[in-house]
């Protein structure tokens, strides 16, 4: 499974929103692509790119890791 299909079905459940801008709202598609390549997205201790194929089990997932606040 490729990182950006995981990024999408956690959004189906986490409902993700942006903060681009003055938009706020749900974040699109793009937006995920957008967040992989600019290397905000870690897994497994590793900066992915959106196309990259995950070895399962995911251990971590960090969404911003470079981000000093985290909101559970």
């Amino acid at each position: 499974m490729k990182v950006i299909e995981i990024l999408k079905l956690l959004d189906d459940w986490c409902h993700f929103n942006t903060r681009e801008g003055r938009k706020v709202g749900p974040v699109s598609n793009s937006e995920l692509k957008r967040w992989c390549m600019n290397k905000a997205v870690e897994i497994n201790g590793e900066r992915v790119n959106w196309d990259q194929e995950i070895q399962f089990p995911i251990t971590s997932m960090i969404l911003f890791p470079k981000n000093p606040v985290t909101i559970c």
